[in-house]
């Protein structure tokens, strides 16, 4: 009986420090390093509910693009990069956030602070100019 013990109190033990090690040293999918870095990235403002469904972007879905973005729909941003950021509003500073309701579809450049996670970047938006 005591070596049952002694042996499942050994298994226990090494699940625990695998699991340490597992912990420590395995990769992390959030860049945790690039959380909060201040970003400008300039691309096109999207109505990211059709963007995701059907790709739907650029002049002809602007009208589209506006009523669903003033309807409460995520907005999202199609960097010159070719990523596709979240943008989201700073609860402290909303004006940036409300002033891209008003240039969906359009170009724009947008700073502010960068978060990923599980692969979505964000961007909390602190920032908005309309590009030419």
């Amino acid at each position: 009986m005591k070596t049952l013990q002694k042996t499942s109190f050994a298994v226990r033990l090494g699940g625990i420090f695998l699991g340490l090690v597992c912990l420590v040293f395995l990769p992390s999918n959030i860049p945790m390093d690039k959380d909060g870095e201040e970003v400008e990235v300039s691309g096109e403002v999207l109505d990211l509910s059709c963007y995701m469904a059907s790709g739907a972007k650029g002049e002809g879905h602007k009208e589209c693009a506006a009523s669903c973005i003033n309807n409460g729909m995520p907005i999202g941003l199609l960097g010159a990069d070719g990523k596709v950021y979240l943008l989201i509003e700073d609860h402290k500073n909303k004006e940036p956030y409300q002033q891209l309701k008003k240039h969906a579809a359009e170009q724009v450049a947008v700073s502010g602070k960068f978060f990923e996670r599980e692969g979505m970047p964000a961007i909390v938006i602190g920032k908005v100019q309309a590009k030419s």
